[in-house]
């Protein structure tokens, strides 16, 4: 039997389940946040009024996650009609954030906005994403021009150029995630096929091809992505659009062969991953509001975790302290970072 360091919650507990550790002011019902890879630093987007017409202005902070410290920004980021969505590089000195008509990107070691890329705006009902390679230099992201099929695009940071678009992308650039792989020059996500359906699939950056299919038997439509602090295993959350029973699913691949290692039935649609430092644990956040924790190893669900309406998650630190974004109870623009309190 596993054993858990966290209390399991019961409506009759004496104690709080969570113990918050930073506030986030003006970030509205719907808090816009990403984690770096290690946990130890967050990025939020809060909208507050500027000191010439007390207008409101978006702009994303840096914080350090165990003290609260702002450690970059204000970053100033464009309104944008779509939630805009944030990506670290794996060492967490860069910055994106994407929104309905551009990419901006910032050195998070001096606030340095490095490049804003203008793009065309994101057709109705889609949101575009963006991630950061690990060494910061290129950011991949949808692109749709008039008149033409839209398409996964890597760009150059320093100059914001394009340098090539990833091949059989025109059915899932625009809805579907994807992430640069920790080690190799490649690109990780869903991919067009003759049949119809959307494949996992790796592409290289170089050329753009498709060198891999990693699941290529069922419809995947990619949801979320987290790595083992190690770069050995990656966490896929996909809906199989063919399954008729248990379509959304998360299954752990090794990154060395891509042969599934473990698969869970979540049971809905997943917004968030985060993978422990051990390896031992993996963190959802569902469509629901709920977080859980599974067993990355049996992928049995250990814990659930009712704290209002949870919407991002990571692990900090070499102990790996699981952290939760949530709602703040008494101030509606407000959230709250929260690890669990351990069992005593």
């Amino acid at each position: 039997m596993e054993t858990l360091r966290f209390q399991k919650y019961t409506a009759a507990s004496t104690q709080p389940l969570s113990l918050p550790l930073v506030s986030l002011p003006d970030v509205g019902s719907r808090p816009i946040l990403a984690f770096s890879a290690d946990g130890q630093l967050a990025a939020y987007l809060s909208k507050r009024a500027d000191g010439v017409d007390g207008e409101l202005q978006s702009q994303i902070t840096v914080i350090d996650v165990q003290t609260g410290t702002p450690t970059a920004g204000p970053l100033a980021v464009a309104d944008s009609r779509t939630p805009p969505h944030l990506d670290f590089s794996r060492d967490g000195n860069v910055l994106a954030a994407a929104g309905a008509t551009e990419v901006r990107v910032w050195d998070l070691r001096d606030s340095r906005e490095i490049t804003t890329i203008t793009l065309p705006d994101v057709r109705l009902q889609s949101r575009r994403f963006v991630a950061v390679s690990p060494d910061g230099t290129q950011v991949a992201t949808s692109v749709e021009e008039p008149d033409a099929d839209p398409g996964l695009w890597v760009f150059q940071c320093e100059t914001g150029q394009p340098l090539i678009q990833m091949e059989r992308t025109s059915g899932t650039a625009n809805d579907d995630r994807f992430v640069f792989h920790p080690a190799q020059n490649q690109l990780i996500g869903a991919a067009d096929s003759d049949s119809g359906q959307s494949h996992l699939c790796v592409w290289d950056v170089a050329s753009g091809k498709v060198v891999q299919e990693i699941v290529s038997n069922e419809d995947c439509q990619t949801l979320a992505f987290a790595f083992d602090p190690r770069g050995d295993h990656l966490a896929v959350a996909m809906y199989h659009g063919t399954r008729e029973y248990y379509p959304y699913a998360t299954t752990i691949f090794d990154l060395g062969t891509w042969a599934p290692v473990t698969k869970i039935d979540n049971g809905n649609y997943v917004f968030w991953l985060a993978i422990s430092p051990d390896g031992n644990h993996v963190s959802l956040i569902d469509g629901s509001g709920e977080a859980s924790l599974w067993s990355t190893a049996s992928g049995i669900r250990l814990q659930n975790f009712q704290l209002g309406l949870p919407s991002a998650t990571a692990f900090s630190g070499q102990e790996g302290a699981l952290l939760l974004l949530t709602n703040s109870d008494d101030q509606p623009d407000s959230a709250e970072i929260v690890t669990l309190r351990a069992d005593e």
